[in-house]
């Protein structure tokens, strides 16, 4: 059996639309037959009218609603999650109902650092694995270091377009660089593609459009647009001071990781989609 066919996107946010918009390109093409995209029932009626306009079945729903969600999920093959971190816990839910339903394989909401053994801030993700497993449904996690195309945001201190930018250590950490839209290919491919007995054995994905350093991507963006950036450099002191004083300074805690060298994704899954081909970080940067 190659693929699968049935699919359900949980969650619309920067992740989750990129996703459901690449599976809806796929049903287009005759390459998937159904798309579904849950959202919590205050929000539905925003995103109703866009999705089912490109030929998704749009369910509003509380995750915690297991007749509703079992409804929903029947016939479905694949569950991508894409939840924020308020709703992480609430994927034990899903994953459940989506074992009683039938449901072949579940992707949590993972896309970024690597969890597995994780702390700090990331520690929730972690924790949620031995769930997963017990659970007894297929699930795979796919870690893809920061996202190129929306790290580079005020709050984290990657605010590339002000020409102020502050990193951890010493900017020379090699990190791990994927795109949503990159990554939103990759899974539409090995998803539909790869036969699924495959797929429901591949515990952990590892992506990595491109492998850099922040003080890398920092003279390649100064070399192609010309233009000076500021670069402040912040010690492990200062960032352990810093969560000392607040635990959810996520900026510091990303900072602290990466410096470390906790945003490599390890060795690449990349030659699962041998034409893959993901945007460098530059395309990003320099179009900021």
């Amino acid at each position: 059996m190659s693929g699968f066919k049935n699919f359900v996107v949980v969650g619309t946010g920067n992740v989750g639309s990129i996703i459901a918009d690449h599976f809806l390109d796929l049903k287009a093409k005759g390459s998937v037959n159904r798309v579904l995209v849950f959202t919590r029932t205050a929000s539905q009626p925003a995103t109703t009218e866009k999705y089912a306009a490109k030929g998704a079945e749009v369910v509003g729903l509380e995750y915690d609603d297991r007749a509703a969600l079992a409804k929903a999920l029947a016939g479905v093959d694949v569950v991508i999650s894409t939840v924020n971190p308020a709703a992480f816990a609430a994927q034990v839910t899903i994953a459940e109902v989506a074992k009683a339903a039938g449901v072949k394989l579940f992707l949590p909401s993972e896309f970024g650092n690597p969890t597995v053994g994780a702390k700090g801030l990331l520690a929730g993700k972690g924790d949620l694995h031995q769930k997963f497993k017990d659970i007894g449904l297929p699930t795979t996690l796919v870690f893809t270091g920061p996202f190129a195309d929306f790290a580079w945001a005020p709050f984290i201190g990657l605010d590339i377009k002000s020409g102020k930018v502050s990193v951890g250590g010493d900017g020379n950490a090699p990190i791990t660089f994927s795109s949503i839209p990159d990554t939103a290919r990759f899974l539409g491919y090995i998803l539909t593609s790869l036969p699924a007995e495959k797929l429901t054995n591949l515990p952990i994905i590892r992506l990595e459009g491109e492998r850099k350093s922040f003080n890398q991507i920092f003279q390649e963006y100064e070399a192609k647009t010309g233009k000076k950036l500021e670069v402040t450099y912040i010690s492990d002191a200062d960032l352990e001071a810093r969560l000392k004083a607040n635990p959810y300074d996520f900026a510091a805690f990303l900072h602290l990781s990466w410096a470390h060298g906790e945003g490599l994704v390890g060795t690449p899954d990349n030659g699962l989609y041998p034409d893959w081909n993901p945007n460098p970080v530059i395309t990003y940067t320099s179009a900021l």
